[in-house]
């Protein structure tokens, strides 16, 4: 399993087509042929863009509670499209914002080691402040520079019944969308879908070839 950072200093001008091919050219040195893909929140469209950027190397996808396409952006809580708005104008002010957020504990899920790990993995994240999301999320309400419906690669989707952040409704637009969707709709939680990573990599894995 290779788990790619895309947290650390931002980078000026990053596209998910740009990452994907950092991608592409990470898997050239490992000499990995075929891969499985999983992306989640923020995650899902550059797994997306991975896919796109190269069907016969990426052979299945997962995505769990993933970003929408930009004209999902509206099914979204006001809060968070208030702040990819602001992220698009000025990104200094909007990781202000998302750094204030990152300080809130965040909604317990009713398993204590599912919220430890999200509130470890978001400690790390803003560890060195917040305009790596803030240019990320203007990234990600801009036009995507691929067609989600041209993504032939299996993708299934993994969504939580109560997400609030990105709503089911994200989940059955993608299902409309991608021409080889399976939804996954998983009852009584969120987001943090941390109890089903073993079925969602399960997932996500290539097949053997017979």
């Amino acid at each position: 399993m290779i788990a790619v950072d895309r947290c650390g200093p931002p980078e000026r001008g990053r596209t998910l087509l740009s990452c994907a091919a950092g991608v592409l050219s990470l898997l050239d040195r490992l000499e990995v042929e075929r891969v499985g893909v999983v992306g989640w929140s923020a995650g899902g469209p550059h797994a997306l863009a991975l896919a796109a950027a190269s069907p016969e190397r990426v052979v299945r996808s997962a995505l769990v509670g993933s970003m929408p396409v930009p004209a999902g952006v509206r099914d979204m809580p006001k809060d968070v499209r208030q702040v990819m708005r602001l992220a698009r104008i000025s990104p200094r002010l909007a990781a202000l914002a998302l750094e204030r957020w990152g300080r809130k504990p965040p909604e317990p899920t009713g398993a204590a080691d599912t919220d430890d790990a999200y509130a470890r993995g978001r400690s790390e994240s803003f560890a060195h402040g917040g305009m790596w999301l803030a240019r990320e999320l203007a990234y990600l309400g801009r036009p995507w520079g691929f067609d989600v419906s041209s993504v032939r690669t299996p993708v299934t989707l993994w969504w939580g019944e109560r997400d609030y952040v990105t709503p089911p409704s994200i989940a059955r637009h993608f299902e409309q969308l991608l021409p080889n969707a399976t939804l996954r709709l998983v009852d009584g939680t969120h987001q943090l879908l941390f109890s089903r990573w073993r079925e969602i990599l399960a997932d996500a894995a290539p097949r053997t070839r017979p």
